[in-house]
């Protein structure tokens, strides 16, 4: 199921069609220019933020069900 990651300083969204805990660390990971996915748990779990709803990597968040902003 595709999830949506918004990045909440730009308004911007983007699809990913993987689980939005990958999804949120993907954003954050290329926003900065490293696309060494097979790194992101490593390099960027530290960084992830969890509530009851969502996850939140720096500016970017997404639903834990996937849903829209």
């Amino acid at each position: 199921m595709p999830c949506v990651v918004k990045n909440l300083y730009t308004n911007e969204t983007q699809i990913y069609t993987c689980d939005p805990r990958t999804a949120v660390m993907c954003a954050y990971a290329q926003e900065k220019g490293d696309y060494n996915t097979w790194d992101y748990e490593k390099n960027y779990a530290k960084l992830l933020m969890e509530s009851n709803f969502c996850y939140n990597c720096g500016d970017f968040g997404v639903y834990k069900d996937g849903r829209n902003f």
